[in-house]
């Protein structure tokens, strides 16, 4: 499951990192949707890396990348359901497609979690 986990990280650090550049000269939207797009995501994807590279994480670490992770999903669907109810311009099925590989990471690190305490 880790070699899965590091090559999904890989691409959705790519994504961050791509739509991070491109969020933060793009017109439209607000200081919320961009800090998702600039801060948010970038360091999700940061954190994820560091769960996945640190084979001796301590239970206290891999909670609060799990708690970030959880809440990049939470921001991304807020913005998906903002956008669907016209709120927002956009295309709502895009902060969906974000918030896979981080809710896959929560289900990843909570387990990371569980084992910890066997």
């Amino acid at each position: 499951m880790r070699i899965v986990m590091l090559v999904l990280a890989f691409i959705y650090a790519a994504l961050a990192m791509l739509t991070a550049a491109v969020g933060s000269f793009a017109d439209g939207g607000d200081i919320w949707s961009r800090l998702v797009l600039v801060l948010l995501h970038p360091l999700a994807a940061g954190a994820l890396f560091l769960l996945l590279l640190r084979t001796t994480a301590s239970r206290t670490l891999v909670l609060a990348i799990a708690a970030l992770l959880l809440a990049t999903v939470a921001a991304d669907l807020s913005l998906a359901a903002a956008i669907a109810g016209g709120a927002m311009k956009g295309d709502w099925e895009l902060p969906l497609i974000f918030a896979v590989i981080p809710a896959i990471g929560v289900i990843y690190a909570l387990g990371r979690a569980l084992q910890s305490t066997r």
